[in-house]
């Protein structure tokens, strides 16, 4: 009786199948970490973007977590562009894969468990020009006989150095407005799902910089603040010493709004509020002029008045610098004050997306709906706050239609059948639902007559 009642139940795995699940997760993370741990030359993951205007383009991501008891598909499928200086809000409720679609962009998920398996990332950006020794090639000033220049050589104070009584010098380099020396660049396109990890070093932290949920335990408690940040511009930055690594540093402390910037510097994680440490953070991605930046939930752990602090700070940095945000939240009130356009995920999948206007005034799946009724309003008129009905499905046993088939208010037995595509509803709203396959048909008719139209004007 016992053996028949563990047979009907679809959780109850036995210790036969455990093996063999462990034996098949173990062979495909072998596979996968061989392929990340490879020597590969860029032609490899070398690629283009499929519209040049964006700075990332996500098309079709899996990541799994591969564990003991079957395979999780945290992200199964996601797909998104994230357009220049731009910022794109992620939003859905805990677990549906927002953390970890962040975290496979800078391939920071946690190994050999968590793997990309499918998909691409595609992430345009300016490298170094590399010359026959390895090493990036310096921009000189010439003079009028196309000679390179030369400039006496100096210490961190601006002395020139003397040797046995004759003075140093060395060629002249183009540098920028804070003195730092420029370099020779060119516009490369990588598909970071398929970039080895000691390629990907080059683009995390540089041209790709993350502002963690918690900042205390992003910073390392027994070095200073100065330390850490010097770390990543002296990385990152080639021809720059510690003495201009740190007036960099103490520049980016007064940008985002740090008094005392020197103190601050030389001041350990401890001693700084919770407000300075996450200012720390975001001072720290943008010391390298990152052109993606990913904020994957900054104000979790902070007080309204900071928050509010925190995201004019990164407004006023988007604005000033040309960076792409990729906003990451579960707040409603946030997305909706600082995004231009918005993803909603669950479970793994992206089921609505478009403009901020679109999903705010214009919510069509019944998830999104209901993630808008469940958030408090003053004056709503009603004492008790919405919740949605149900339960998240359990990500190793994902069923094969709608996941949000059990919650929603709106089923069918058309729901019923394979996984609904995303539904392209206007030029900038799609929706992930069965109710709106007649939309769909109506918007690729219009699509029909628009090109056809322009032929015949053409003609």
């Amino acid at each position: 009786m016992e053996k028949n009642t563990k047979k009907q139940n679809s959780q109850y795995v036995s210790n036969k199948e455990l093996k063999a699940i462990s034996k098949r997760n173990m062979a495909e993370m072998s596979r996968l970490e061989k392929l990340k741990k490879r020597r590969a030359s860029e032609i490899e993951y070398t690629t283009e973007l499929a519209d040049h205007s964006n700075a990332l383009e996500i098309d079709n991501l899996h990541t799994y977590f591969f564990t003991d008891v079957g395979v999780s598909k945290a992200v199964n499928g996601v797909s998104f562009n994230v357009p220049q200086g731009k910022t794109v809000g992620v939003v859905g409720e805990s677990g549906c894969g927002k953390s970890v679609t962040s975290l496979s962009i800078l391939q920071l998920v946690q190994a050999p468990q968590g793997q990309i398996v499918d998909g691409e990332i595609r992430f345009k950006f300016l490298d170094y020009r590399k010359g026959v020794d390895g090493k990036p090639v310096p921009l000189y000033l010439y003079d009028e006989h196309g000679q390179i220049r030369t400039e006496p050589k100096c210490d961190h104070r601006g002395i020139p150095l003397v040797e046995n009584g004759v003075m140093l010098t060395q060629p002249a380099y183009k540098r920028d407005k804070n003195g730092f020396q420029l370099f020779e660049q060119e516009e490369k396109t990588f598909d970071i799902a398929k970039m080895p990890v000691k390629q990907m070093r080059k683009i995390r932290g540089k041209e790709i910089s993350m502002i963690f949920q918690e900042p205390m335990t992003s910073l390392n408690p027994v070095f200073t603040i100065g330390y850490q940040l010097r770390e990543a511009v002296l990385q990152h930055t080639p021809g720059i010493d510690k003495h201009q690594a740190k007036a960099r540093c103490i520049e980016m402390l007064g940008l985002v709004g740090i008094a005392m910037a020197e103190h601050v510097y030389k001041s350990y994680p401890h001693q700084l509020s919770g407000g300075m440490r996450q200012r720390v953070m975001i001072a720290m991605s943008l010391s390298c002029n990152p052109k993606l930046l990913i904020a994957d939930e900054p104000t979790t752990a902070l007080d309204v008045t900071i928050q509010a602090q925190i995201l004019e700070l990164l407004r006023t940095i988007k604005d000033k610098t040309g960076t792409s945000i990729l906003l990451i939240t579960h707040d409603l009130g946030v997305i909706a004050e600082m995004a231009d356009y918005v993803v909603v995920m669950y479970a793994g999948r992206v089921i609505e997306k478009g403009t901020v206007y679109d999903i705010f005034d214009k919510p069509l799946h019944p998830y999104t709906i209901g993630l808008q009724a469940s958030k408090p309003t003053v004056g709503g008129g009603s004492d008790k706050l919405y919740s949605i009905p149900g339960r998240v499905p359990n990500p190793i046993d994902m069923p094969n239609h709608c996941y949000f088939y059990d919650r929603c208010n709106r089923r069918s037995e058309q729901c019923k059948q394979d996984y609904p595509e995303l539904v392209q509803v206007s030029d900038t709203h799609s929706v992930s639902c069965y109710t709106y396959q007649p939309v769909l048909a109506s918007h690729q008719e219009k699509l029909v007559k628009k090109t056809s139209n322009k032929k015949e004007a053409k003609a």
